[in-house]
């Protein structure tokens, strides 16, 4: 079964386990249905919007999706949790606005621009008041990348009020600025989900689109405390948590917490302000991948989750961004060893193919397959997709599309 079926077949599934939603369509993660990027109905319509760019088809699911978010950014407040990327509003706005690049859709695009205006507004009635959650998933970080892609005066201000926020609550330290996920949290996470990278992540970028070049300022010198921190002897990457936690892994590779995350800060620097070391570094990134020997399961535990927030499909995400950026064949087949292992993984049920991730400590084992982004068949095939576009495209790797950002 060649990629291309894989994953048509995934989304087959990903259909078949939809659920009536007010408005349209909505997926359940344990029982309970969520709407927004990580678990629910905004990851979904993502992932028709990668697969879509790459020439696969999706059914009728990226209009079930599409209704539904369009539904809720109608009725706007407490309809998303918060206004994260990955848990509330701003990722109901990323989703539809990859949509509507994918797809030409333009009613998409203005509800994306109906749900940015109302986080904007949010933003700035509050932009005097304590930073709350910092990071990439939920926070202020997240947001501030959602507010920069609208383009909007009202967005941009917005997005001034959260850069300065976050700048001010960066956490000196030994090696340079941290930042912490929340001002309680007992421990700093420096990968890109939680913490330094992420945050820096979001400052360069916005510094790039503000005009800022403070905030390219604090987001280097957070990229200086990664490369302080970042050098072990069993391969380049940045310890999961400072100080480090009684159990679990002190360095992990995946997008969250390790190397296939933090790359992308470099990756970012470097286009913005090309420098040796930032080259150094993503090399330093891809050669902990490797020295991972991903996707091998060297002990239980390890490299058991194939999706794209803390596993392989993740991993093999970056690969196809440095592909498309440098025209390296190898890591194009080294994408194509990834996709073989998460392809013979595949769990085939009459509706299609989904995925089980392992959790070793548990019995059983596998877990529950999931239809969503992060952690589900969604995300996985959205890469699939697209690896299958760029072996199959006719011109320059660069010119394959990507709908979404490029944080993930």
């Amino acid at each position: 079964m060649d990629l291309e079926e894989v994953a048509g077949r995934a989304f087959d599934w990903v259909g078949s386990v939809a659920v009536a939603a007010d408005g349209g369509l909505g997926w359940l993660e344990d029982g309970a249905r969520f709407d927004d990027l990580y678990a629910g109905t905004a990851g979904v319509l993502l992932g028709c919007a990668e697969a879509t760019a790459a020439g696969i088809g999706t059914g009728q699911i990226p209009a079930g999706a599409r209704d539904r978010l369009r539904y809720l950014a109608g009725q706007g407040g407490a309809a998303m949790a918060d206004d994260g990327v990955f848990t509330g509003w701003a990722g109901v706005a990323v989703a539809l606005r990859a949509w509507s690049r994918a797809a030409g859709d333009e009613a998409a695009a203005e509800a994306a621009a109906q749900v940015t205006a109302q986080i904007a507004g949010r933003v700035l009635a509050a932009a005097d008041g304590p930073a709350g959650c910092t990071d990439i998933i939920s926070g202020d970080a997240g947001i501030l990348l959602a507010l920069i892609a609208d383009g909007s005066a009202t967005a941009a201000r917005a997005a001034h009020a959260l850069a300065d926020r976050l700048v001010a609550a960066a956490e000196p330290g030994p090696d340079g600025p941290h930042w912490r996920m929340t001002a309680d949290w007992p421990y700093i996470m420096p990968g890109f989900s939680h913490g330094t990278a992420g945050t820096a992540y979001a400052l360069a970028a916005a510094g790039q689109a503000l005009d800022r070049a403070d905030l390219l300022d604090a987001a280097r010198r957070g990229a200086g405390t990664l490369l302080a921190i970042g050098q072990h002897d069993d391969g380049w990457a940045v310890p999961v948590a400072v100080p480090p936690r009684p159990t679990g892994l002190a360095v992990m590779y995946g997008w969250c917490h390790g190397a296939a995350g933090t790359a992308r800060l470099f990756v970012l620097l470097d286009e913005i302000d090309p420098q040796p070391r930032w080259r150094r570094a993503i090399d330093a990134c891809i050669q902990a991948l490797r020295d991972s020997r991903l996707p091998l399961r060297l002990y239980p535990g390890y490299w058991d989750n194939l999706a794209r927030c803390c596993g392989t499909a993740g991993v093999g995400q970056l690969l196809l961004d440095r592909y498309q950026a440098t025209g390296d064949p190898a890591l194009l087949d080294w994408a194509g060893t990834l996709a073989a292992d998460v392809a013979g993984r595949a769990v085939i049920t009459p509706q299609g193919i989904t995925w089980s991730n392992t959790e070793h400590t548990a019995t059983p084992p596998e877990l529950p397959p999931q239809p969503g982004f992060m952690q589900g068949a969604a995300g996985i095939a959205g890469w699939l997709a697209r690896l299958h576009a760029l072996r199959s495209w006719a011109g320059e790797p660069a010119s394959v599309p990507r709908p979404g950002p490029a944080w993930f």
